[in-house]
């Protein structure tokens, strides 16, 4: 099988299974992933033979993505904010939605401190805080999470980018030593079991606990966050948290309560709000 024809099976395999609006771009990241080539070269190389093993390869991965396996899960690695990260099945998947938490942080940022100390709560992948300290060199980074699977996947991605930072495992703030933080940036679980349900097939594949909070209303998680934060806050710090559309007017009520001031929400890309960002302004107990 030559890669011009692994391409043209794989996305009528890909297609005829409905698993994916775009199964020529499914079908391209998969056999570039196998057979080592860019995407350019399956067009300017397409004559090359696959090897007996990377035929197998393929073939196996386009059924595992015809059952609804995720891209990113098959391939190792997602693009975010214009970098490529590490990704295995005990993390959630980087969204573009996501990178807004980024911009929101990283705006905060510009406009404190020099060298400000930032906190990426829940952290998974480590996406948004490797990428915050990668576009904010001077600042210093801490990331946690619940989960030694997903802090191992995080250790990974540092590593690649060769970037210095605290890894603490921790459920939320209770290996948290630091309470002098500039910002603490989060995308906790928020996701109702209800909404899940609804959700798809590949979703499902992705880590029940790194998506979904089992409450009602899918925010008990981040009204913990909210409490107590203040507590690992500088004075003037800002909390930003990523969350559904649907929750952003109860996350403000909650950050309101909880005395953050100049309370921001921000959309992402597809015009949906989707962070919540707030200023601490009182002084902590």
């Amino acid at each position: 099988m030559t890669v011009e024809e692994a391409l043209r099976w794989a996305t009528s395999e890909i297609h005829a299974s409905q698993v994916s609006d775009t199964p020529l771009l499914d079908a391209s990241l998969l056999l570039c992933h196998i057979v080592n080539l860019t995407r350019v070269e399956l067009y300017t190389k397409n004559k090359t033979s696959l090897t007996v093993s990377q035929e197998q390869d393929y073939r196996s991965a386009v059924t595992r993505r015809t059952a609804h396996f995720p891209i990113a899960y098959l391939t190792g690695e997602k693009e975010f904010y214009g970098r490529d990260f590490t990704v295995h099945p005990a993390v959630l998947i980087p969204r573009g939605d996501t990178e807004t938490a980024v911009e929101m942080t990283l705006g905060l940022l510009s406009n404190g401190n020099s060298c400000p100390k930032v906190l990426d709560l829940c952290c998974g992948s480590g996406c948004i805080g490797i990428t915050i300290a990668l576009e904010h060199p001077s600042s210093r980074v801490t990331l946690s999470d619940i989960s030694e699977e997903a802090l191992s996947v995080t250790r990974e991605n540092a590593a690649r980018y060769d970037i210095d930072l605290e890894i603490v495992h921790s459920d939320l703030f209770t290996n948290i030593r630091d309470r002098d933080f500039t910002c603490i940036v989060t995308n906790p679980p928020y996701v109702t079991p209800a909404w899940y349900t609804e959700c798809s097939p590949e979703v499902h594949e992705e880590p029940r606990s790194a998506i979904v909070d089992e409450s009602t209303s899918g925010l008990s998680i981040i009204e913990n966050i909210i409490l107590e934060s203040p507590s690992y806050l500088h004075k003037d710090g800002y909390l930003v948290i990523e969350c559904d559309y649907r929750q952003v007017e109860a996350v403000q009520v909650l950050m309101s309560a909880a005395e953050f001031t100049d309370i921001t929400v921000t959309p992402d890309m597809s015009g949906r709000d989707r962070v919540v960002s707030g200023r601490m302004m009182c002084t902590r107990i």
